[in-house]
């Protein structure tokens, strides 16, 4: 377990309450960066990734998750959030954040990185 002088010092930011996601949630949070993120509850852990889609900025909180798959709501692009991979129609990979469960709490690395 890390203290929060820790997480700090190594670039991770505060996003919720872990009790605010359960499997299958969808949850925009901001940011100290200004960066919106989407948090997602698959399979008992929370994954991070872009809140908006790769193709035309479009709202991924509006979209489904069934499972680990996530799409688009507009053109139905997929990704798979776990293992990254793209589904259907998809032709950009979907950037993804560290996350770090601590204390209750999520906590996320804003340098993203593709799936």
């Amino acid at each position: 377990m890390f203290d929060m002088t820790d997480l700090v010092e190594q670039d991770w930011v505060p996003a919720c309450a872990r009790s605010e996601i359960s499997d299958g949630d969808k949850l925009e949070v901001e940011l100290p960066n200004g960066d919106f993120v989407l948090l997602l509850g698959v399979n008992g852990k929370v994954i991070a990734v872009c809140a908006d889609c790769p193709h035309q900025d479009t709202p991924l909180a509006e979209g489904s998750l069934i499972g680990s798959v996530l799409t688009c709501p507009v053109h139905f692009w997929q990704w798979d959030v776990e293992s990254g991979e793209m589904l259907g129609p998809a032709e950009l990979p979907l950037p993804s954040y560290d996350v770090r469960e601590d204390a209750g709490q999520v906590f996320i690395r804003p340098h993203s990185v593709a799936l």
